[in-house]
């Protein structure tokens, strides 16, 4: 008799009679199986393998007499042979031994005790491996044999687990890791005293035989290399025998597993009493030795290793990172020494940890944000319509559940997230659903199969940060089917003769027309290959259930006019049906992919008008995600989910590998042999497959990859004969590349794929689940993909394609096209080419794609955008091979226009996983509909994941807000693709369609209007590139995980703001590519150099930043990453760079943060210059960041970051209490240590055409040196902090160089910014751009010659005065640089002593320059970012242009508003400056008693606390604004009136010109234009700044001929933009004479997708010689 206990059941086995199986020839007993119940005996069949047979007593006899025939080989006979334990055995001889009985030995002639022979099986031993291969021949070899408690050898621990700080010395194994110093060298200890000193460490274990025979432990000290060390093998690893197996028993599958049943293995704690019983367990292969063990006297007191003695025989598990604690650590500050390095010119200083913590450390809770609520509703709304159900009971029992699969919403799901998650109806079912599988599950093996102890992920592990929803579990109400479309009465039967009117059944070639008003039933396979079949609108073809044989069907196309049926959504189809498609590729296609022959219904099923109904069985869910990784060579896996999959069905274990393409890749298809519902807790199901895996798929509590059912039981494809593509790659090709590879696809090849499709269109409707479409789509063919909802508008509302299989596609999976409030959910697409789920024209709105899989896409035709470093790629254009030419980033995921509801979804592979093109106006038949897709906001975007992309260029993303398409010909009829950055097309998201209110969908969308795309809940992995790059588009991006990428995020678009943010640039997995995996950056996060506001708050940032000796921050010796070929990193990567590569683009203030933590991190901060050349640039001296709480340096208090180059000089260092970080390098500036720090920046204009040469001839991005060894950028003065601190014996730099690009941003609220010119000072200064709050006062000093007088105004942009809005605003001199300091920012000061004039910059608005918000008329006063704007007809909040992002605001300038400081001294030889330079007298900004200490501060000593308080409460009370220059008109000195007649202005192109008395048309003068030699001879005035790209001007000018009759006059603009370095012209022009002055009148329009970065205007056009007189111009804004 054999006893055991399994689970919960009650099974025994004893003697008695009946229901008898044979024993062995020698001894005739009889057993019988007995269980105490039902479920009993199903257990007992488990555990005998009996999968899939009856139940009754005589079919469990007739299998257990199979398995167990007498005196089967390779079973111990315990009575054969003499042991120590003789009489044991032969007490129970011949038994069927399972665990707690016996082991046997490998040789079968010996049992239990008495085993000398090397590999004994038994559990009493353990083996011992040399500490290096071939180093211990006098003690035995390489693998002896020890007893597991008696015999004592050394000790040698491996772990997966990076963090430990262990050696890598594997040879060929990957990812492991060794040591003998545990910390100590441990000698002559047991097996079980082995595993406890390894196991002490998180992920610590016993190595392998195999990683000791690799050497993995070589050079680690203790001098055991030529020693005897304990190893063993974990769970799921190869082994020979028990004797290698670290627990459990070496199972018949040659892996180590566990037991279940009796004593398990060591455990953390001694069992509670001794095991006095055996306990059985059947082997699975009759023909291997038994598999039985003694029971246990004794409990056991061995202490498990918990997972980490399990190791997968790939290291994939993701090694585990402690807790923090809640008290102090040792661990390093966060921030560098505070002590300064005390020589501005001396080398940066090293940084040494403190040995405490800088502020109070958090608990674990408090470590990471709470995870975000899902935009997703919470279940799902109704499929579609039903009809009444059918009276008549269907033919079959039915394994689906019997009701609607869905509960329905009450009501349209939230378009924004709730504020908290709550606790009623998650997106995601609990670990273990509410309800059971919706059919029985497949019987397979018990829990005591061994998947170990884990840790194993579970939807509610699977994410450190997001939630990811996952679609509710279907109902099971038990309610019988209903509405079966093949039970109903008056059906007509295909195969009846008498059906047809012909009077004979369809046959061979037949095209085919069901007779009309009825109803055909096809019961059986039409086994004759017929053509097209046409289904009359009043008719339908309805498939019957065949429990005998599957239903086939060939044809060669079909016309659906009435409805084509298989099930119903109350009926869903039970039996099998396969539709197969014939058709040869038409020889006639064109570049717009149509074809004479390529109608809807050829090869494909044209639902024209009528209705498809598929409802094959219901699946769930259709994929899921791992619970543990897999390692090659493993034939099951968990998933997180219950699944209703059969054996027998085809799965897609998806890749979790870098690279995934054609020629490389490791997604695998498998077939199912059994399934076992919840093995274990909290896992949803163990799949076994009939092979094993060939690769390691990895799962971690930061990623899991998806597993998906592919095999649906109705089946839609196309003929094996002719839909395969016939002109393979041949794998020879090169391009770009890309980490130390550049093989490539060959292009032009993939092109003859020719599947089958289906088609909904001319008002058709379609309802399909549970169909597989295989072998579909047919490659460059418009319109013909695997499934296609055609223009059908708002009138398939009810539709649906969900829980449906695509795989072998030739072209897309599904595309939506013209078809709004549709649903795509819950499908699985494998091995895919070009855009997957398919948003096609881009007005598609309002339909609901969720929880898809798309895995393995490919570009059409092998053509990819394969890219360099830079930010651009060669537009693709259309052609027959190419007829969407945006398919050379094929993605999983084609969202042309984000107002739809896009959740749960999954991207694997591809180009990118989502791709958001920005479309400026709808393609194909809407190309002329009016709308821009691009700006169209989100509904939801939320709880979606992307892996395996973004290979071919390392600006791709998991997540792609980039690329456009566009028509490249003036009859919009040929489509081009820019998938790079493209300058001319932005996407701007409105909370006004300006395609309706202003006809014009490029109209500017104000401050007011602006609204965000919102992106949340979404997760990335495995990526070498970015995890999301939106190149145009305001973005706010909130719960947002980036696992083992290159870069956490890429963003270039003014406005982007980031909440709950989590980087983990390295994992500890493995990274699986081509090429090398250190040549791949772990970087965090990119600050850009220009034109950008970005706020990111509540971010942390995991194993990022390059390894080094610089490190000053963290000393872990696992920070970061270094340069491993495994999972290493390029060594400059950093957890935040600045790009710091131009002079022409350079930063404002654009970038803030808050609440950023670091765990484990490397290289923090890197300024970035990508041409690594010595000279500096503009961009890097200028590098400034807010880091609002001191979270981002690790200083916890209020922090400016500026930039440490050296030839910034003090610029940045301010004081001796500025922290540096030389390996940025940076300087860090406590906000708190003066009265009012902040951040400021200006532009200066003091010579237009040095400032035009910028980005040309002079301060370029990227190059800084000319051939000559020049410098492109050379400094024309300098600005430095003023007083005696920085003056040249503080500061040799003389401090931060100006240029020909005069940006500058510096630290405001000091004492001031002297600015000094080589050329001398400035008679005409225009200041704009202006960034800087009012509550940090920025003061700009010039010296002046002594006697020099000023007027200083400032202007508004595009302003027309009014009694509530000025346009212009003279200063007033004051007596004082305190009363300057403490005004409304309207007046100035010039010091006749020093020579030094002192102005405040304050940011005024854009559009005027006073208002009325402190009086009923127009008043200048002290604006705040805070200020209501008080324009009605200005939509904006604030009267300053501002970016606010989770309580952080930046400021942003605006164009076209300036301040002017206009010199009245005697002109130099250098045009534009004064004469005389005046000696600089450093002025005193101390009173008497105090010293400069800092830029702001003055104290009584330099470490003294008494310090001068130069604050003074700002006053906002306004001050009367002047009416000097209150007008509207732009020209500056319109009529010549100014003292300087001339002033503003110049002869253009050497025409001469000058004041005249003599002819005006108003006032006292006007110029004469003489001296001609060319008719572009004539006046201009400079307007750059002034005038705005996209805006509307009204132009005019008054003329008079002198020497000529009658004559035509331009007035004309040349302009030059950001975007286009060359000129371009706009003009109007009119007839003059020379008997009265004549206007010339028009309007222009500067259309530009950049900004204006040159402007001039000019009257010119009359034939050379001719002379004219002008005066009065005028522009004057007309419209926005």
């Amino acid at each position: 008799m054999i006893l055991t206990t399994v689970g919960l059941y009650a099974l025994f086995v004893q003697l008695t009679e009946g229901a008898m199986f044979r024993g062995s020839a020698s001894n005739n007993s009889n057993h019988q199986v007995v269980a105490t119940d039902r479920d009993g005996l199903d257990e007992a069949k488990r555990h005998l393998g009996l999968f899939d047979r009856a139940v009754d007593k005589d079919s469990v006899i007739a299998d257990v007499a199979t398995i167990l025939p007498d005196g089967p080989a390779g079973y111990c006979n315990w009575g054969e042979s003499g042991t120590a334990e003789s009489s044991t055995c032969t007490t129970f001889p011949n038994a069927f031994h399972i665990q707690g009985g016996p082991y046997c030995s490998a040789t079968q002639n010996q049992c239990e005790v008495g085993c000398s022979g090397n590999w004994c099986t038994n559990d009493s031993t353990r083996m011992l491996y040399c500490g290096v291969p071939n180093k211990c021949s006098s003690l035995g070899g390489n693998e002896v044999v020890a007893s597991r408690s008696v015999s004592v050898a050394d000790v040698r621990c491996c772990s997966t687990n990076a963090s430990l700080g262990w050696p890598r010395k594997c040879n060929s194994i990957r990812g492991v890791y060794g040591e003998s110093n545990v910390p100590t060298c441990f000698r002559e200890k047991t097996f079980d005293e082995a595993v406890a000193i390894c196991g002490a460490y998180e992920g610590g274990r016993l190595c392998s035989g195999a990683e000791l025979m690799d050497k993995c432990t070589r050079g680690t000290g203790c001098g055991s290399n030529s020693k005897l060390v304990w190893g063993c093998a974990g769970l799921g690893v190869a082994c020979g025998a028990n004797a290698e197996c670290c627990g459990g028993f070496c199972g018949d599958g040659g892996v180590c597993e566990v037991y279940t049943g009796g004593t398990p293995g060591p455990t953390n704690a001694p069992t509670p009493k001794p095991t006095n019983v055996p306990t059985n367990e059947p082997s699975k292969n009759p023909t291997s030795p038994p598999t039985t063990s003694k029971p246990t006297n004794a409990p056991t007191n061995q202490p498990t290793d918990g997972p980490s003695n399990q190791p997968s025989r790939s290291p994939t598990l993701r090694p585990i990172t402690p807790m923090p604690t809640d008290g102090p650590t040792q661990q390093p500050t966060n921030a560098p020494s505070s002590q300064p390095s005390k020589s501005p010119t001396a080398q940066p200083i090293s940084l040494a940890p403190t040995d405490s913590p800088t502020h109070q450390p958090t608990t674990a809770p408090s470590d990471q944000p709470s995870k975000k609520p899902t935009k997703t509703p919470t279940s799902q709304p109704t499929d579609g319509p039903t009809t009444n159900p059918s009276p008549i009971p269907t033919k079959l029992p039915t394994d689906q559940p019997t009701s609607s699969p869905f509960n329905s919403p009450t009501s349209k799901p939230s378009n924004s997230p709730s504020l908290k998650p709550t606790k009623t109806l998650t997106d995601a079912p609990t670990s273990e659903p509410t309800a059971s599988p919706t059919s029985s599950p497949v019987p397979g093996p018990t829990s005591s199969f061994p998947y170990g102890n884990g840790p194993f992920v579970t939807l509610a592990t699977s994410s450190d940060l997001v939630t990811i929803p996952r679609p509710p579990v279907p109902s099971s109400s038990g309610e019988p089917r209903s509405n079966c479309p093949h039970t109903k009465a008056g059906l007509l039967s295909w195969h009846d003769h008498s059906t047809w009117l012909s009077g004979n059944v369809p046959s061979t070639g037949d095209d085919v027309t069901l007779p009309s008003n009825s109803k055909v039933i096809i019961t059986r396979s039409v086994t004759q290959k017929l053509g097209v079949i046409t289904v009359p609108s009043t008719s339908e073809l309805i498939f019957d259930e065949n429990v005998v044989a599957p239903i086939t069907l060939d044809i060669a196309g079909m016309d659906v006019r009435g409805a084509l049926r298989a099930g119903s959504e109350t009926c869903r189809y039970l039996t099998e049906l396969t539709i197969t498609l014939h058709g040869s590729r038409p020889t006639d296609l064109n570049k717009y992919g149509t074809s004479s022959m390529a109608v809807p219904t050829y090869k494909g099923i044209s639902v024209n008008g009528g209705i498809i109904s598929m409802h094959g069985k219901q699946v769930h869910p259709t994929w899921s995600r791992l619970s543990e990784s897999v390692p090659a060579g493993q034939s099951y896996l968990l998933i997180q989910e219950q699944v209703n999959w059969k054996a027998g069905q085809e799965i897609v274990l998806v890749t979790t590998a870098i690279h995934d393409s054609r020629a490389v890749h490791e997604n695998e298809v498998l077939t199912i042999s059994s399934i076992e519902q919840t093995p274990v807790p909290g896992v949803g199901a163990a799949i076994h497959f009939t092979a094993p895996a060939a690769h390691a798929h990895i799962a971690n509590n930061g990623y899991q990859v998806e597993v998906g059912l592919l095999t649906r039981n109705i089946k839609v494809q196309g003929s094996a004969s002719d839909s395969e593509p016939t002109d393979p790659d041949t794998g020879s090709c090169t391009g770009q590349w890309h980490h130390g590879t550049n093989f490539a696809p060959c292009p032009w090849k993939y092109k003859t794929g020719f599947g089958g499709h289906i088609m909904v269109h001319s008002g058709g409707r379609g309802y399909v689940e549970g169909v597989e479409l295989h072998r579909m789509g047919q490659t460059n063919v418009l319109g013909r993909y695997p499934f296609h909802f055609h223009v059908l508008g708002n009138n398939c509302a009810d539709c649906y394609f969900k829980g449906n299989s695509i795989h072998q596609s030739y072209y897309r999976c599904i595309s939506i096209h013209g078809t709004h409030g549709t649903k795509v959910s819950e499908n699985v697409a494998y091995d895919v080419s070009g855009y997957c789920y398919y948003l096609e024209d881009g007005v598609e709105e309002d339909n609901e794609i969720s929880f898809n899989l798309a895995a393995h896409i490919h570009p059409v035709s092998n053509v990819i955008a394969n890219g360099n470093g830079g930010q651009t790629i060669n537009p693709f254009s259309q052609s027959k091979d190419l007829i969407l030419p945006a398919d050379v980033t094929a993605s999983g995921f084609y969202l042309t226009n984000l107002h739809n509801d896009i959740f749960g979804n999954a991207a694997s592979g591809g180009w990118s996983g989502f791709a958001m093109p920005n479309l400026q106006s709808p393609i194909g038949v809407h190309r002329d509909v009016n709308m821009r897709p691009g700006n169209r906001l989100t509904k939801i975007l939320d709880g979606n994941t992307a892996h395996s992309t973004g290979w071919w260029w390392g600006h791709a993303g998991a997540f792609y807000n980039g690329g456009t398409l566009y028509y490249s010909n003036a009859d919009a009829t040929l489509l081009e693709y820019n998938a790079g950055r493209d300058h001319n097309r932005h996407r701007s998201p409105c909370l006004v369609d300006k395609c309706v209110t202003n006809n014009d969908c490029s109209g500017w969308c104000s401050a007011g209007e602006q609204a965000w795309f919102q992106l949340t809940n979404s997760k990335v992995f495995l990526t070498a590139s970015p995890g999301l790059n939106s190149w145009t588009g305001r973005m706010e991006v909130s719960y947002f995980e980036a696992h083992d990428v290159a870069l956490g995020l890429e963003a270039l678009e003014s406005g982007f703001g980031i909440d709950n943010f989590l980087v983990e640039c390295r994992s500890g997995e493995e990274w699986v590519m081509p090429g090398n995996m250190h040549d791949v950056t772990a970087n965090g996060f990119f600050w850009y150099d220009t034109g950008q506001e970005h706020i990111i708050t509540n971010a942390k940032f995991k194993n990022c930043g390059a390894r080094n000796n610089d490190n000053v921050y963290d000393s872990s010796p696992t920070r970061g990453c270094d340069t491993n070929s495994g999972n290493g990193c390029k060594s400059g990567s950093s957890v935040w760079s600045f790009l710091t590569h131009s002079d022409q683009f350079t930063p404002e203030i654009m970038q803030a943060t808050a609440s950023i933590t670091y765990e484990n991190c490397g290289r923090r901060f890197r300024l970035y210059d990508y041409a690594n050349d010595p000279i500096s640039t503009v961009s890097g001296r200028n590098q400034n960041w807010l880091d609002t709480d001191g979270s981002a340096t690790g200083l916890n208090e209020p922090t400016i970051i500026g930039s440490g180059l050296a030839d910034a000089g003090r610029w940045w260092h301010v004081d001796d209490d500025v922290i540096e970080d030389p390996e940025g390098p940076l300087k860090f500036i406590k906000v708190n240590d003066g009265p009012s720090r902040g951040l400021g920046h200006i532009r200066l204009l003091f010579n237009e055409e040095l400032r035009n040469t910028v980005g040309g001839s002079s301060c370029k991005n990227g190059p800084r040196q000319d051939a000559n060894g020049n410098p492109l950028c050379p400094a024309v003065g300098r600005i430095r902090h003023i007083g005696s601190l920085f003056d040249s014996s503080n500061d040799p730099t003389g401090g931060l160089p100006i240029t020909a690009n005069s940006e500058v941003a510096g630290l405001a609220g000091g004492f001031g910014w002297v600015l000094q010119l080589d050329d001398g000072p400035p008679k005409d200064l225009k200041i704009d751009q202006v960034e800087v709050d009012s509550t940090t006062p920025l003061m700009l000093v010039i010296p002046y010659p002594q006697g020099t007088s000023f007027t200083i105004t400032a202007h508004g942009a595009y302003c027309t005065p009014s009694s509530t809005h000025s346009c212009t605003e003279q200063f007033a001199l004051v007596d004082s640089v305190a009363h300057v300091r403490h005004s409304q920012g309207n007046t100035y000061y010039f010091d006749t002593t020093t020579n030094l004039l002192y102005v405040r910059i304050i940011q005024f608005p854009q559009t005027f320059t006073g208002d009325d918000v402190y009086s009923s008329t127009a008043m200048w006063h002290l604006w705040d970012l805070d200020t209501p704007n008080t324009k009605s007809w200005d939509p904006s909040l604030y009267a300053l242009d501002r970016y606010s992002f989770n309580g952080i605001t930046l400021p942003k300038f605006s164009y076209g508003n300036y301040l002017q400081i206009v010199a009245d001294c005697v002109e130099s030889s250098v045009s534009g400056h004064c004469a005389v330079t005046p000696t600089y007298v450093e002025p005193e900004v101390c009173p008497a008693g105090y010293i400069q200490v800092s830029y702001d501060k003055c104290c009584t000593s330099a470490a003294s606390i008494d310090c001068y308080d130069m604050t003074a409460p700002p006053r906002k009370s306004p001050t009367a604004s002047p009416t000097f220059g209150s007008n509207s008109n732009l020209v500056l000195n319109p009529g010549f009136e100014n003292a300087n007649g001339l002033e503003n202005w110049s002869a253009h192109a050497g025409s001469s010109i000058e004041i005249s008395t003599v002819e005006k048309n108003s006032g006292a003068q006007s110029v004469l234009c003489k001296d001609r030699t060319s008719e572009t001879q004539g006046v201009k005035q400079i307007m750059t700044g002034i005038l705005q790209a996209n805006t509307r001007y009204t132009v005019s000018c008054w003329a008079r001929l002198k020497t000529s009759e009658s004559a035509i006059l331009k007035l004309r603009f040349r302009f030059k933009d950001s975007v286009d370095d060359n000129f371009r012209f706009r003009k109007i022009s009119g007839n003059i004479n020379n008997d009265s002055w004549t206007k010339v009148e028009g309007q222009v329009v500067f259309e530009s997708d950049g900004t204006l970065t040159t402007i001039d205007m000019f009257a010119t056009g009359p034939e050379a010689t001719v002379e004219y007189w002008v005066d009065d111009f005028s522009v004057v804004l007309t419209a926005p």
